[in-house]
């Protein structure tokens, strides 16, 4: 049931009615059968996976915390991030891993009997099972206590807002709000309103118009050249943008209609001045989860004797694989995950050396100008990343590499011939780019949300109309619905 659908649109009305009509110790209770519902929509087979999940992380939390001591806990607490793990594998991973050995055993020429593994792999595993992941430790850690009541345990698992494409939130965050049930707030419904607005203006006006362009190219690599490579990729960055965004506008939207407040997860991105930076405004909620649980944890280790430096380089490596392979079961991502990595890691071992350097030329001495020099590097370097995050195969990938210095003699033709017919599309393509973009350059210096709240009331509902007029009647649906991109994880 996603997000921009009118059976949505019905579920939501209908769930939002009935809550405040609830007493308030009554409306956890209520948006727990909702999210269930919501969740058990379209496959209900997913509810006894998401359930088991839920029920063991559950028991495990209440034995860490009865255990004596750490040396007692720490097993036990093993004990469920290897399941948990296991059971992220085996729906997620199997045929991944099924078709790599095959791969391998090949070019030894070593048969291999067993076929192609095809399987149900449930909607937003990866996002509750790191969501689990972190409360038993952190409950391990102390940082948590284990919760006693199931019902909101549950619900903070399955909340819908946030379910199937994050935030990926902590207990610590959440579950005192269920435990709180939030009043009924005029000022929070009405920027979680504009919130879901705003959210389905990027995902089906912008990202949903750009997909057409970039499906032309990437669906058939062969016959591009390097400009549209390029130029399809440019484009991709603001699909995947305004689609992961705009999905996680609306979560956190719906989930302040309710009086919820779940985890930014994004801080204008493409406005970053590094990777490192880069990673501090994209997906916050997953670059903290991997901060906390994987980097964190590598750079204490005393296994190896490594000095800190050269350890942290290596932790920050394996933590952008761990997060490639997070995203995606296929090289393509895995090799993501390793370029961002490698960025960071280049970019710390040269960057005394690159700060004499600015210095200098005196770049430094023109700060407007090295910042912006700075943002169009990431910007770059993020954009040649995409071409494996949306690559289809690893061939097509490398294919697409090999062939981005190829047309830009004639870059003008190159760039027209994607756009074809389709002018009108993609003019509306960079009005939507230039909103987006514009309210995020005014969005660092007022709060755009609180601003217009404040206005009288025809100023603020004037733009309401607009922009439901704008998603309904200029969102791009081509007659089909196309799936948030981050589903897929």
């Amino acid at each position: 049931m996603a997000f921009v659908s009118a059976q949505f649109v019905i579920f939501f009305l209908a769930v939002v009615v009935v809550h405040f009509a609830l007493p308030a110790r009554a409306r956890w209770i209520w948006l727990l059968a909702a999210s269930l519902l919501f969740y058990g929509f379209a496959e209900p087979i997913y509810l006894v996976q998401i359930l088991a999940a839920t029920g063991v992380s559950f028991w495990l939390g209440q034995r860490i915390e009865a255990a004596p001591d750490k040396k007692a806990k720490q097993p036990i607490m093993a004990l469920g991030v290897v399941l948990l793990t296991l059971n992220l594998v085996v729906f997620k991973y199997t045929p991944f891993l099924n078709e790599t050995l095959r791969s391998v055993l090949g070019l030894a020429s070593v048969p291999y009997p067993v076929p192609e593994l095809q399987w149900l792999l449930p909607i937003g595993i990866s996002f509750y099972t790191f969501q689990l992941i972190s409360y038993l430790v952190d409950v391990f850690r102390g940082q948590q206590k284990a919760e006693r009541n199931l019902g909101a345990f549950t619900l903070y698992v399955t909340f819908f807002p946030k379910l199937v494409a994050g935030p990926i939130e902590r207990a610590k965050n959440l579950l005192p709000q269920i435990h709180a049930s939030p009043a009924f707030n005029r000022v929070d419904v009405m920027l979680g309103l504009q919130l879901i607005l705003w959210g389905a203006f990027k995902k089906v006006f912008v990202a949903d118009r750009i997909a057409p362009f970039v499906n032309s190219i990437y669906d058939n690599p062969e016959a591009a050249n390097g400009v549209q490579i390029a130029f399809a990729t440019w484009l991709y960055a603001f699909q995947l943008y305004c689609d992961f965004s705009g999905y996680t506008d609306m979560a956190l939207g719906i989930a302040l209609v309710f009086g919820y407040r779940l985890t930014q997860n994004f801080n204008r991105p493409y406005f970053a001045t590094s990777i490192q930076d880069f990673w501090k405004r994209w997906h916050i909620s997953l670059t903290s989860w991997l901060t906390d649980y994987i980097y964190t944890p590598l750079t204490r280790q005393k296994t190896f004797k490594i000095k800190l430096f050269d350890l942290m380089l290596y932790a920050m490596f394996i933590t952008f694989v761990v997060s490639g392979l997070w995203h995606g079961a296929a090289w393509t991502f895995v090799v993501w995950g390793a370029l961002h990595g490698s960025y960071i890691v280049v970019s710390l071992l040269l960057q005394k050396r690159w700060n004499t350097f600015a210095r200098n030329i005196k770049l430094t001495e023109r700060p407007n100008i090295y910042r912006g020099l700075k943002i169009t590097v990431t910007f770059s370097l993020v954009c040649f990343a995409y071409i494996f995050f949306r690559a289809n195969s690893m061939d097509d990938a490398l294919h697409m590499v090999a062939t981005l210095g190829t047309g830009w003699g004639s870059a003008k033709d190159s760039v027209l011939s994607v756009i074809g017919e389709l002018r009108n599309e993609f003019f509306l393509v960079l009005i939507g780019i230039a909103i987006v973009m514009g309210a995020e350059i005014l969005q660092g210096r007022i709060d755009m949300r609180r601003t217009i709240e404040s206005r009288p009331a025809w100023m603020r509902w004037s733009l309401y109309y607009t922009g439901t007029l704008a998603v309904v009647m200029l969102g791009a649906f081509y007659g089909s619905q196309i799936d948030f991109i981050y589903f897929r994880f």
